[in-house]
């Protein structure tokens, strides 16, 4: 009879703490869930706004402080990481939204769209062969990503663009002038 007690002693301690553990994460999720829900409803309030007014520049602040202090508190929430890097593009904040995108990939290694948000932040922080390759890793995870394929050959364009502009010092050639600067041409109907 004292090991049926004792059994069911330990069966209701374990059952105890599973469900006070499980509370514990709820509360924690539900705390979570509030700061991104707060912290959205001020992105939503700033989005409307001049790009420079001064109170969009303190609604997203305080929109990127409730976030940070979410993963601060749950570095594995792929949400906040998500959003933040939503507020740092709204701020037009690169640099930190590569940082943020490159600790969500971390989470969700498997995830491409996440490598084409991170393409994106390169292609806008002027990194045109980041883009490209952040690109090329999610279509080696989904070669199927259409969005990938579309985006991979935009950037491929503003790649190429770039270095013909660089080849050429930024002076304008005509066709058919074989390199040579227009400039210092001459056409063939008048000699000088």
């Amino acid at each position: 009879m004292k090991t049926v007690y004792g059994i069911i002693a330990h069966t209701v301690f374990a059952l105890t703490l599973t469900l006070s553990q499980t509370a514990a994460a709820s509360a924690d999720i539900t705390k979570e869930n509030t700061g991104i829900h707060a912290a959205m409803k001020l992105y939503s309030q700033a989005l409307p706004l001049d790009i420079d007014s001064p109170k969009r520049a303190e609604l997203l602040d305080q929109s990127a402080s409730i976030l940070q202090k979410v993963i601060e508190n749950n570095p594995e929430s792929l949400e906040a990481h998500r959003k933040l890097m939503g507020v740092y593009l709204l701020k037009q904040d690169y640099s930190n939204g590569i940082r943020t995108m490159q600790s969500a990939i971390t989470l969700s290694p498997e995830d491409p769209k996440l490598f084409i948000t991170l393409a994106f932040l390169y292609e806008h922080s002027g990194a045109f062969e980041y883009a490209k390759a952040m690109l090329n890793q999610a279509l080696a995870l989904d070669p199927n990503q259409k969005i990938a394929k579309e985006y991979k050959i935009v950037i491929q364009q503003k790649i190429d663009a770039l270095n013909m502009d660089q080849l050429h010092k930024g002076k304008k050639l005509m066709g058919a002038n074989h390199g040579k600067p227009a400039d210092t041409t001459h056409s063939p109907v008048d000699p000088k």
